[in-house]
């Protein structure tokens, strides 16, 4: 185990930034992709009987963002227990890697809301959500909603998606922080070592 998690000296400023950084985006990421991240309906349904939420892991997405964000937490534990400089280095720059496609793709997820949730999908899905809930057959509902509301469907983004992208991007700033702390830290020297004092920077 490496000295930095058996220290009891004060961490330095890089260290504690890197993992306030790495736990905060874990955590945004972990949460955003278990919140909605929209919700489908027809906007001649003032009262939003009809409306269909869509959470992150409802989709592919929201279940990588959820994968990044507990990859998060586990890369910032093991970057503490790692002795090897390279190693800690390569886990800081996956975390990285991570959490930008996990920004990248909620992001686009959001600029394209109407056609990723909505559509001919969209209506699908409040279709199967409406016949499970009366026990009707689903063509008969899908066919009435849209003889009633047509195809006109209204997406409504929601604060779940915006949560993983800043939690991406702060988790990829902790990457950042990670690799420029795992540069400064002194290699591990073996047990017993004369210089064994010099030791890691904390």
């Amino acid at each position: 185990m490496g000295r930095e998690i058996l220290s009891t000296a004060r961490p330095t400023k890089l260290r504690f930034a890197g993992f306030l950084t790495l736990a905060l985006g874990g955590m945004l990421l972990g949460l955003g992709a278990l919140l909605s991240w929209a919700t489908v309906g027809f906007t001649r349904d003032a009262q939003g009987a009809l409306d269909l939420p869509t959470k992150g892991i409802d989709v592919w997405e929201g279940g990588l963002a959820l994968a990044a964000g507990v990859a998060t937490l586990v890369g910032m534990v093991a970057m503490r227990l790692l002795r090897e400089r390279r190693t800690r280095q390569v886990v800081a720059a996956a975390i990285i890697v991570l959490g930008l496609a996990a920004t990248a793709l909620a992001a686009s997820d959001a600029l394209r809301a109407d056609a990723r949730f909505g559509g001919t999908g969209g209506l699908d899905a409040i279709a199967h959500n409406l016949s499970s809930h009366l026990d009707q057959p689903y063509a008969e509902v899908r066919a009435e909603l849209e003889r009633q509301y047509g195809a006109d469907l209204r997406v409504d983004l929601k604060p779940g998606i915006f949560l993983v992208i800043a939690g991406g991007l702060v988790a990829a700033a902790g990457g950042v922080l990670s690799i420029l702390w795992a540069n400064r830290v002194t290699p591990a020297l073996p047990r017993g070592s004369d210089d064994e004092s010099a030791g890691s920077d904390p």
